[in-house]
């Protein structure tokens, strides 16, 4: 389906009255699950990306291109409308209009960027924002960088859990004077700290990342929230479902007996193989080989 129907999803989603739970999506085969599930979102964020294209932790190595490409193999195969977290955006205000731009092509429905300080530098210990002034010159070049094209652009801030509230709400204002379609509110550790943020914007909210306490979708819709994202654990359980499978055959356990092991049925959705089964009998003359 074309991208400007999934862009006019998510849009539809902002600017309505629910809070919807977003798929954590990382490769094509997350977002066509994502699809076969039902869910009207996914979040594509820079963590999870970066642990499956790289093997590398969160540390700001994944290029912009290694983002770009990725999301393009993912909005390819499924036609769950993507939000990106386009962290930093590279660079300064000019690399950030850069990572609109390519993640516009690559098929995003949004793009958000944030307002901390990436790569962290020598000698920091802990995350720290960029000044509000550079943190507003980043958004407006956000803003501007997708011209006549239909993606949505969210501004980021952390501010929150660093800075506090006030920083927060003052960055989303000039956020939202800026032109941006939504603000993203990562790690949220209370109630207070969201009904002080509703309270305070008129922009549609999307939080992630935040406390188990605040996981009640009839309580974010009430403060305005119409995307939520509990984090990227699904990841994690992969993982570990990978690594107890190969100790298993490397213990000696035939790879054919190993529990949990994806029925055939499951392994067509997940690759698509119906679609690429009536391809080949239209433009092959029979059918796949099993």
């Amino acid at each position: 389906m074309a991208r400007p129907d999934r862009r006019a999803r998510m849009r539809a989603i902002l600017a309505g009255e629910r809070c919807v739970l977003m798929a954590s999506v990382f490769d094509p085969i997350s977002a066509r699950f994502a699809d076969a599930l039902g869910y009207e979102a996914a979040l594509v964020g820079g963590s999870v990306v970066s642990f499956a294209v790289l093997g590398a932790p969160d540390v700001i190595v994944l290029t912009l291109t290694e983002l770009a490409e990725q999301v393009h193999r993912c909005a390819r195969v499924g036609d769950v409308p993507l939000l990106i977290d386009g962290d930093h955006g590279y660079g300064n205000a000019l690399n950030v209009m850069r990572t609109v731009e390519e993640l516009d092509h690559a098929g995003a429905a949004g793009v958000m960027i944030e307002d901390t300080l990436l790569p962290r530098p020598y000698g920091k210990a802990s995350a720290e924002l960029l000044a509000f002034d550079e943190s507003v010159g980043k958004i407006k070049a956000a803003v501007a960088a997708r011209g006549d094209s239909d993606v949505l652009v969210l501004g980021r801030t952390g501010a929150a859990s660093i800075t506090g509230v006030d920083d927060a709400i003052a960055r989303f204002r000039a956020y939202e004077a800026a032109g941006v379609d939504g603000l993203f509110i990562p790690a949220l550790r209370t109630r207070e700290e969201l009904d002080r943020i509703a309270q305070a914007t008129r922009a549609p909210l999307v939080v992630g990342g935040a406390a188990e306490s605040l996981a009640d979708p009839a309580y974010l819709a009430s403060r305005r929230v119409r995307l939520w994202s509990g984090g990227h654990h699904s990841f994690n359980v992969a993982v570990q479902a990978l690594h107890d499978a190969m100790k298993a055959t490397r213990d000696g356990t035939l790879s054919s007996r190993l529990p949990g092991i994806a029925s055939k049925t499951l392994m067509d959705r997940a690759t698509g193989a119906a679609e690429y089964d009536a391809r080949t009998r239209e433009f092959l003359g029979g059918s796949h080989a099993e």
